[in-house]
């Protein structure tokens, strides 16, 4: 039976500090030599004391990059101000002039969004702003398996028949380019913004606002298609002579949400985005985010990142998946309280629906993989005739991160002999140039590096699945597939103390590209532990450390107990009587706010015994 490979651990490089005394900040690393972390030319202790940090605090800076007074100003404060000028994106002026005209001639205007939480937060962002500007605008969001993901003929010669002068795409159009003729041919203006890697060439569009693109200048290039949108509307807005500062206030909520759903990097812009919006939300106007987040359970307290990434885009995502985009973005237009608590718990019990879907398909694609050992491969490649195509990449998510493998699941219509699938792939692997490889066998494909979408012929199933494998068996070695734990520090669980919980406050919002940080201990002594949760799967534990007892959870541990190694409950201390006693802890340092109680926790990523 396989075994999925234990995580690698690695510590990062940069040498920190292991505890900050009252008075003078100890410097010395977790070996007692003195703390060496640099990076152009200043080290943890001389950063520190810029800033007025603690070393540790500095050094884990320094490890993203973070060099510098200056830069560490600007990533501990990120502010929308510091944002590069919005029209330095490809297109972005003659988009914005076209917008602007559309609005003085009252030109029927149609937007064009996506069926995930992006393209509904840009398509939402937009209806809102232009609507608000006194445009002639409608929106579109597309149905998952009606429409079809992007614009198609169907909607361009629908917007030919209502009387559209203008269509605006958004998180969608970068390689359409027959849809972009069609509309040309029809006298339809076309504005493209999005965010996906571009093709060889870009549609004959009026514009195409895109930070992907192999000509543009815009010195930020991950931001998500609602980012896209929010810069592209706040050109707008400043061309018409208003107030900015008044938009960006108005709009960054929206702009958040889809932003950390779409998993983009929150670094440089993005952070600047989404700190705002998750300063917003508790206070924004909009009765669709309120009846969200009360739908979440969220209401009336502070939001972070991962109550966006866990919490409502889930929800949003969810209807998108398995029914009608169109109802989530009918939650962030209304204005009307009654009726955004209805959608909200439309979206709730579309979510619930999409849980149900995603655990059975999980469980046929795990029976597939015992049944072929299809895990051999170097890279995933499934299909299966009852499953939803719009569950698939969650589930293709799970698959990778259990074997870590590049995972492709394809949802197959037997009626029209035809598949459509979601990829997810490791850290070392670009997954679009992957499948770029192997585009022979598609009919479609598009995405990002880290996350695509393909149809294809199921006659070419099998040929791809091949293909598939013997291209990512070139771009990958042995060492790619050995998942790795990076832990960022070496720290006794005793200086996890709240002044440092603070410090790493700072740093947040935590995300893609700024992963919350991962401290290692080692030879900690358990002092006693247990099994908590209705099944039992997550264990509780009491650490013994200089500075007295340290709660800590190590949350689904018992899920799959081969995944730990051969670690057991009757291996741990109960009642003061154990095995072995001593481990080694990679964990993070969090607020246990559980019954209203705030205190420090520990939450353990993994674990094993000490040698």
């Amino acid at each position: 039976m396989f075994r999925p490979p234990a995580k690698r651990w690695i510590l990062a490089n940069t040498a920190a500090p292991t505890r900050q005394e009252s008075g003078d900040a100890d410097c010395s690393t977790p070996d007692g030599s003195a703390g060496s972390a640099t990076a152009g030319g200043w080290d943890a202790c001389e950063l520190a004391a810029e800033i007025g940090c603690s070393p540790l605090a500095a050094a884990l800076l320094i490890q993203r990059g973070i060099c510098n007074p200056q830069d560490a100003h600007r990533f501990l404060n990120p502010s929308l101000d510091d944002l590069p000028d919005a029209s330095l994106l490809p297109d972005a002026e003659a988009a914005a002039d076209r917008i602007a005209a559309a609005i003085a001639r009252k030109e029927p205007i149609i937007i064009h969004g996506d069926y995930d939480s992006d393209g509904v937060t840009s398509a939402a962002l937009l209806m809102r702003l232009l609507s608000r500007l006194g445009a002639n605008v409608r929106v579109h969001v597309p149905h998952r398996i009606q429409d079809g993901y992007d614009i198609r003929r169907e909607f361009i010669e629908s917007a030919r028949r209502q009387g559209h002068s203008l269509i605006i795409t958004c998180d969608c159009g970068i390689q359409r380019y027959d849809e972009v003729e069609l509309a040309r041919t029809m006298g339809i203006d076309v504005i493209i913004t999005d965010h996906h890697k571009p093709g060889d060439r870009i549609p004959r569009a009026v514009a195409v606002v895109n930070p992907n693109r192999h000509d543009a200048v815009y010195p930020f290039r991950h931001l998500a298609g609602v980012g896209v949108a929010f810069r592209l509307g706040e050109l707008v807005v400043r061309k018409l002579g208003l107030s900015v500062t008044t938009y960006r206030r108005a709009y960054v909520d929206l702009a958040a949400i889809g932003t950390v759903t779409d998993a983009m990097p929150l670094l440089e812009d993005n952070r600047a985005i989404v700190a705002a919006g998750l300063r917003r939300i508790p206070q924004t106007p909009k009765v669709g985010i309120r009846a969200l987040l009360a739908s979440a359970q969220m209401a009336g307290r502070a939001i972070t990142s991962r109550d966006i990434a866990f919490g409502i885009g889930p929800r949003l995502n969810a209807v998108g998946r398995i029914g009608d985009a169109k109802v989530a973005l009918e939650l962030l237009l209304t204005t009307d309280e009654a009726e955004a608590s209805a959608l909200a718990g439309r979206l709730e019990a579309a979510n619930a629906e999409r849980r149900k879907a995603q655990d059975r398909i999980l469980q046929e694609a795990l029976q597939q993989l015992a049944t072929d050992e299809a895990y051999q491969a170097t890279c995933i490649v499934l299909k299966g005739s009852n499953w939803h195509q719009g569950v698939v990449g969650i589930v293709a998510t799970k698959i990778a991160e259990i074997f870590y493998r590049p995972t492709i699941l394809i949802a197959a219509d037997g009626v029209k002999h035809t598949g459509r699938g979601s990829a997810r792939t490791i850290p070392p692997l670009d997954i679009h140039k992957a499948i770029s490889a192997c585009r022979a066998y598609l009919t479609e494909f598009g995405g990002h590096s880290h996350a695509a979408g393909l149809a294809l012929p199921l006659a070419n199933f099998e040929a791809f699945r091949e293909a598939m494998n013997a291209v990512t068996a070139q771009m990958l070695t042995p060492e790619d597939l050995q998942p790795v734990l990076r832990a960022d520090v070496e720290l006794d669980p005793g200086d996890a103390t709240p002044e440092l919980l603070a410090e790493l406050a700072k740093m947040e919002p935590w995300g893609t590209g700024n992963e919350e940080p991962i401290f290692l201990a080692k030879g900690v002594e358990v002092a006693d532990c247990r099994q908590i949760g209705r099944d039992g799967e997550h264990l509780k534990m009491l650490l013994n450390t200089p500075r007295g007892l340290r709660e800590a959870v190590y949350w689904r541990a018992f899920n799959n107990e081969e995944l730990l190694n051969g670690l057991h409950p009757s291996n741990l201390p109960v009642n003061g009587e154990a095995r072995w006693s001593r481990v080694d802890l990679c964990y993070r340092i969090q607020e246990n706010t559980y019954q209203s109680e705030k205190g420090i926790q520990l939450c353990v990523v993994d674990m094993r015994k000490s040698e």
